[in-house]
Parts: C-alpha cells; structure tokens; sequence
C-alpha cells in the first residue's frame, strides 16, 4: 500500500502527527525541541567559482568570482553595452524577456529578444515574454502546471520560459568564464551557483525557481537561492558608508558591530525591506522579518503607458501594438527612461518623444491632431502641451504617476522605523534599479530627515554582486526571522473553550481535529540551521507513506487549521519498514533559519536516516 490513500475525517481529519498530550502545539516552543544542524552546504574547499544570476522582474543580469585563483579576486559582471545601445538603458543588466519560437524552443533573450521579436515581420509566428516575474508573487494557486501568456495572448508552461530564462544566463556565463582564458577546468562540483528571489515570496515559489534552476542544468547541491534585500545588505555591510568624525575630519568606513540598518531594495516588480544588525563577528542578524510589496518601478511605467492609451483610446493603443512593435518598443524604453532620470524643462514640465507611428496612426484614425486633441479634451487638458512629436507634461500630472507607489514605500518603511525592534536605527540604504529615480530619493529623504538616506554607487549592482559574496560564504547570515507562522494540522484531547465543530470522539475518548500544531511562529528568530522536530506516526499499521500537510499563517497565535491560514504543501514522510505498526515514530526535522525551509527525517527507533520530501507545488 502507498499510504497515501484518504484517512477518514472521522478518526483523523488528515491528522499528520499523531499527539494526545492535552495542549500540545499550543504552548511556546521549549529550547529542548530545537537542534544545531547546519544545512549541508558544499564543502568550500571544492569551490573554485561562484556564480550568481539576478533574475529580475525587469532587468536581470550575471556575475561571477573566481575563488582560490591568483589574479582572479574581483567580481566580474556582465556588460550588455553591445546590445543595450547606448542612451540611459542600463548596461549591466538586460531585459527580463525572452522570445521562443512557435514551438517553445529558446530563440533569444534580453535586448536580442526585444530586437528581433520588433523587427520580426510576422510575430505572431514568435512567443514573446515580459514581465512575467510577477506571477510568482501573484500566484497563490502556483503549481508545477502554471501557465503564463505571451504577447499574443497564447498560453504556455511558466515553468518552461523560466527554464529557457535561467539556461541562457548559465550558458553565457560559462562563455564569459572562458573568455577570461582562466587556466582551470570547471566541474559541475567547482561551481556554486546563486539565484535571487523576493525576501517576500512564499515558500512555494522558491520551489518553483529552484525546479526551473533544475531543469536549466543546474543541481540542487549546487545552487542557493539568495534573498534580494539579504544580498544586497551583505554587500552594503562592507561598503564606506558610516560616517565618523576624528580630529574635526569625517571620514566613511565599513558598518560597525552593533550597528543597524534598512535595506529598501526597489525592484521593478517589488519592494523588499529587511533591517540588519551587524554581530560582533561581523556576520548580520535580521532583525524584523522581510516585509514590502508589488510597489516597484515597474507600476509607475505602468501608469505613465496607462495615462497614454487613455489619451489615445483602447483600441487605438491596440493597434499599434499589433502594427508596429518596435515603436512600441521605442516607447517603452522611453518612459523607462524618463521614470529613471527624471528631469523637467525650465517651466517645470516632464517631455516625452512619443512614437512618430502612434501620432500618425491617430490622426489617420481619428480625423484630427493629436495635439490639438491632448490639449483640449481629457481632464488634463489644461496640463498638456505637444509640440511636433513631443508631449509636455506638467510636473503634477508626472508625480500622480508616482504618487501611488511611492506613498506605499514611504507609508512602510514609517511603520518599520517607528518598531521597537528597529530602535537605534539611523542608515536607511536605497539600492536596486527604482533606487535611481530622483523622485523616489527626494520622497525618502524629506519623510525621514532623521535618518541618513544612503544610495550607494552602482545601487542596481549591490543584490547581484551581494548574491556572490554570499555564495562564497552562505553563513555570512547567522540568523534569520520567520516571515509567517508554519505547522501542521493535530489532533488532541477536547478542551473546554475548543469549537464544537472541531470536536470528535475515538472509543468514546473525545478529541479536537483541525488544531495548529505550532512549529515556527510569525517574527520569531533562528539561527542559521537550527531545526524544529516534530514526530510523526502512521494512522494505518501497514502504512508505507505518511503526507503531513504544511499549514501557513499570518498570526502567531494561530491555535486551529481555518480559514486565517492556508495549505502550502506537503511533506511526504518514507515509512517502509511496517514491523512496528502504529507505534513506528519518525522525528522531522524542519529548518527555518535558512533562506528556504528544508526537512529531513530519523527513524526514532534504529536511528537512521528517513527520506522526507516537501512539494510546495501541486500538480492538481
């Protein structure tokens, strides 16, 4: 039998571990269920190469460090000058897109992607994907069968294009590596490789990237997944930014032990936000667990391009998608660019070059000029100027574009500096590519005049080259803070106060299903490999699998499995050995000090290792 056939809700109510002790899960966790066990992490002596992608919602990018190798101590990372093209466009990241042909074969990334699907004469022949980063934070119902849509609105497997994603920058890297003409052979074992995910993101969609990772060719012994604001406070933890006065001179040195400070990593799709304390031996302590939102740069392109399609109308915008997708292109890294360095004319206006097709395809349409149009209908009409294929904008109309994110970045980090955890806090660090927007760094440091707003050099750089100073040394964090609260569904003796719902009776004893056994609580700290153990039994004597559902929660003081917490996945607990029937016990060990959860199992009574399996992704 497989063990995994459906317990009847009245004996078990998909009880995972068996428990009769009255109040069990329910009281605060005892020092004595915690181990130090270090996460098995390849043996650095073997590491001759850290590799570390940053896959971004909208610009992404690779680095390297070779280790152990003389001449080579720097971090190299990729320049992507020659297909950028110049002009404000980043040169250090490329574009999160990614062009495949009819049959879902990999055709081009980046910049290369963009040309070609622009340039291409049929594109509904192409597959074109943008921005679908997202997704992963969205998507509550994320499974290994996730579809996602191209720019023609045909659906294919998410998990296909970020394989495609994550397979070019591993191939290209490696080209990059021997270019250096590095005279070492890489084995698979030589090389750690670090992919970048949301501080944010659930668990299930670090799953999610880590099993594309797999099937780009990347193992998962050789690959850790880097938390975005966690990577770039590693690098910012050795950056000249703390000011000191000797002598009536200031100087700027390395953050002191003791010292805390705030990470807001503005992305494109998110905002992440972690604070840190530098320890004695200069590894970092979270110190609030990571927290943000889908504010980044991304929604304020979004805006901008909105304010446009309303000006011209819906079904006019559409067709010059269809018609002219390279202008469409033009006008897309044209309101990048503008959102990035933002500066006004004399009269405080915001111009943008509109494409020469948009403006042609309207007045063909409409009968009329764009731009007596512009400026005498719409409710900015009297805020609009447009003169040749140049719209004026007036600097109120560009900060509504801004105005909901940047409300919602300064209205968060106002939270977190006025928590006590965050008390002697004085260094707000701005990085990531929103960082750059002097509209975003104004807001930031008017709100907290109090506190030194930091942008450091080469802000879009510090999550991609942090990723690799952390792939060269993954305990660099020693402690860490549970974003929510996980546990798994128990059952117990019935005690006054419990829902009569949850109530059930086995040879006449009564029981509570449905109770949330604790493991790890919201804002709780761990320690890098430290592990919570839980026992699991069989509800059946010849029970080969045991499935232990894992429940999340926001609260925590989540006392029952209801509707203030969610299934996340299942662990799938090995019990092959019968001879001991239900009395067969295996301690599961969970991690929670790590960027990712992980298990493993021990059988309590011959001491040996259990395979214990978690799928965060279901296929159903």
């Amino acid at each position: 039998m497989s063990g995994l056939e459906e317990i009847p809700d009245d004996v078990i109510s998909g009880l995972e571990e068996m428990s009769a002790e009255p109040g069990s899960g329910l009281e605060e966790l005892p020092d004595d269920v915690f181990e130090e066990r270090q996460r098995p992490v390849k043996e650095s002596s073997k590491i001759k190469m850290v590799a570390a992608m940053d896959f971004g919602t909208t610009y992404s990018g690779y680095a390297f460090k070779l280790i152990g190798i003389e001449n080579h101590e720097n971090i190299y990372v990729k320049s992507w000058n020659d297909e950028a093209g110049g002009g404000c466009l980043p040169s250090e990241k490329a574009p999160t897109c990614v062009l495949l042909e009819a049959n879902g074969d990999f055709k081009s990334f980046g910049y290369t992607a963009e040309r070609e699907f622009s340039e291409c004469e049929d594109p509904k022949n192409l597959r074109f994907f943008k921005h679908f980063k997202m997704i992963l934070h969205r998507d509550q119902g994320l499974c290994s069968k996730t579809t996602i849509k191209d720019s023609n609105g045909k659906e294919i497997s998410a998990r296909l294009v970020f394989t495609h994603c994550i397979k070019f920058m591993k191939d290209d890297l490696m080209k990059m590596v021997e270019r250096k003409k590095v005279d070492t052979e890489f084995k698979t074992e030589n090389i750690r490789w670090v992919i970048t995910v949301p501080a944010i993101w659930e668990e299930p969609a670090k799953q999610f990237m880590r099993e594309a990772a797999r099937e780009a060719g990347i193992e998962g012994d050789n690959l850790l997944l880097a938390l975005e604001p966690e990577a770039a406070s590693i690098y910012v933890k050795e950056m000249n930014v703390e000011v000191h006065t000797d002598m009536n001179q200031s100087r700027l040195s390395a953050f002191s032990p003791k010292t805390k400070y705030m990470i807001v990593d503005l992305g494109g799709g998110t905002v992440d936000v972690t604070v840190r304390e530098v320890l004695p031996d200069r590894s970092l302590k979270e110190i609030t667990k990571a927290s943000g939102g889908a504010w980044g740069g991304l929604h304020v392109n979004q805006r901008f391009y909105q304010f446009i399609e309303d000006l011209v109308g819906n079904k006019l915008m559409e067709k010059f998608r269809e018609q002219h997708p390279a202008a469409q292109l033009d006008l897309e890294r044209e309101l990048e660019q503008k959102k990035r360095n933002l500066t006004g004319d004399e009269q405080k206006r915001i111009l943008i070059n509109l494409p020469g097709e948009l403006i042609e395809l309207f007045e063909k349409t409409k009968g009329k000029s764009l731009s007596d149009f512009a400026t005498s209908s719409g409710r900015y009409r009297e805020k609009l100027e447009m003169k040749f294929e140049k719209l004026r904008m007036s600097l109120d109309v560009t900060m509504d574009m801004f105005k909901p994110a940047v409300d919602s970045i300064l209205r968060h980090v106002e939270e977190l500096v006025l928590d006590p955890l965050t008390k002697g806090l004085k260094n707000i660090i701005l990085v990531g590519g929103f960082s750059d927007c002097k509209i975003i760094q104004k807001a930031m440091r008017e709100k907290f005049k109090d506190f030194r707003v930091v942008i450091p050099q080469e802000a879009g750089l510090a999550v991609l080259q942090g990723a690799v100073l952390f792939g060269e040394n993954p305990l660099i964090v020693s402690e860490r803070v549970s974003p929510f609260t996980y546990g798994t569904r128990q059952l117990r003796y019935f005690l006054d106060g419990d829902p009569p719902e949850y109530r059930t009776e086995i040879d006449g004893t009564p029981f509570c299903k449905n109770v949330f056994n604790v493991l790890a609580r919201s804002g709780q700290t761990f320690r890098v490999g430290q592990r919570v153990t839980t026992e699991v039994s069989p509800v059946k004597p010849n029970q080969t699998v045991m499935p232990v559902n894992v429940y999340q929660s926001n609260n925590p003081d989540q006392m029952y499995v209801d509707d203030d917490c969610r299934e996340i996945g299942t662990m799938i607990v090995d019990m092959p050995d019968t001879t001991g029937g239900l009395d067969r016990i295996v301690d599961v060990s969970l991690a929670f000090g790590d960027p990712e959860l992980h298990v493993t199992g021990r059988d309590q009574s011959s001491k040996e290792k259990v395979s214990v399996t978690i799928d965060l992704l279901k296929n159903n």
